[in-house]
């Protein structure tokens, strides 16, 4: 079978491309593009809770960082800035801080991320560090019934999408901020995470202009409903949440994999036309990330790369040539910041996806009968 069978038939999809140029009606997709104005009002409005928690932080000899779904994902990134400007630094998930405890100090702190803190879990794990004497730094949302932290930084609005974006993006920029507070004053790692804080709504609102270089994607997602996603380091996470929100939006499997993962298992389920959506970070990880990037053109799947300008030259093209919507790029940025700006095209990914399949994005599939009595069956 030739690698680009299933793509081949560019007049095609120039069709399903005319077809879906209309904008989502979902509440996601308006929440999407909120998102430059609620970093820029995280920046305005949250420097001095960043620094007090920054001040606090700073006594600590280890910090964990906690959170269940999309907060356990931005825990993940948190993990990574907290580490780049020395701090160690652990991330995990509520279930797990609970129910399979690490070692646990007064020495300690723990950063509880939620969207709303009402979750049994996250009012756990703040029980349980607050039982071994350890202060905690809550990270919710503006009106969240989070209780008992020492200090609570509140980011984005309550998102009437179940299918959470804003609000990760929100906690992440927190989390970067409070990393930023945390490093030496005048030393190139705070200075280098100020200025790419200072850009960050510049970033995503200039991917939010170029959000149909996406649609290409989510046609071909649309119309075949496979997805994988990969990306290293700090990205690894952005794949695992892009990959979530497809699911919760789409109804679709998808399954986002570290790098060097996806070569140890993660290609072989892969076949001609199928989706596969490439982090391109600027950090240690180019070359790997290119390798991935060339197996998957043999495959002959179809491969969206999300790309620091930095690199994005360096992105192969097919072998049949490069063909609509295979690379989106964002403007440079540290590493431990790319985050922020690669999970926006995968969460335009998913409410493009979303309104192409015609799935309701923002219910969580609560409007089904069989789901809500799923739902009903347990609580969160």
């Amino acid at each position: 079978m030739a690698p680009t069978q299933g793509f081949s038939d560019q007049r095609m999809e120039r069709k399903t491309m005319a077809d879906s140029k209309r904008i989502p009606t979902s509440a996601l997709y308006r929440t999407i593009h909120r998102q430059p104005e609620v970093i820029g009002d995280v920046l305005a409005r949250c420097s001095e809770v960043a620094e007090r928690a920054a001040a606090l932080l700073g006594g600590a000899r280890r910090v964990y960082l906690a959170g269940t779904g999309t907060s356990s994902h931005a825990a993940v990134v948190g993990e990574h800035l907290l580490r780049s400007v020395g701090v160690d630094a652990y991330a995990t998930t509520n279930f797990d801080f609970v129910c399979y405890p690490r070692p646990l100090s007064p020495e300690d702190m723990l950063i509880a991320i939620s969207h709303r803190g009402s979750k049994q879990y996250g009012k756990a794990a703040i029980a349980r560090a607050q039982e071994a004497g350890a202060q905690v730094i809550g990270l919710t949302g503006i009106g969240s019934h989070m209780e008992n932290p020492s200090i609570v930084l509140q980011t984005a609005p309550s998102e009437e999408s179940s299918t959470h974006t804003a609000s990760y993006i929100g906690n992440l920029t927190g989390l970067a901020m409070i990393a930023a507070a945390l490093g030496t004053p005048g030393s190139k790692s705070r200075s280098v995470l100020l200025d790419g804080l200072a850009r960050l709504p510049e970033v995503v609102q200039g991917l939010l202009e170029a959000e149909d270089g996406v649609r290409p994607a989510a046609a071909a997602l649309a119309k075949n409903g496979r997805l994988v996603l990969t990306g290293a380091g700090p990205n690894a996470v952005t794949a695992r949440e892009g990959a979530l929100k497809v699911k919760e939006s789409s109804f679709l499997v998808a399954e986002g994999f570290e790098l060097e993962t996806i070569l140890h298992g993660g290609l072989q389920p892969l076949a001609v036309g199928d989706l596969a959506v490439v982090i391109l970070a600027n950090g240690p990880a180019v070359e790997r990330t290119l390798a991935v990037i060339r197996a998957l053109d043999i495959i002959g799947a179809r491969v969206l790369v999300v790309a620091d300008a930095a690199v994005a030259t360096r992105i192969p093209d097919p072998e049949a040539g490069a063909y609509e919507g295979r690379v989106v790029v964002f403007p440079s940025l540290p590493e431990v910041l790319s985050p922020i700006a690669a999970v926006v095209p995968l969460q335009l990914l998913a409410a493009f996806t979303a309104d192409l399949r015609g799935t309701n994005a923002d219910a969580f599939r609560a409007d089904d009968p069989v789901y809500k009595a799923a739902n009903a069956s347990y609580a969160l």
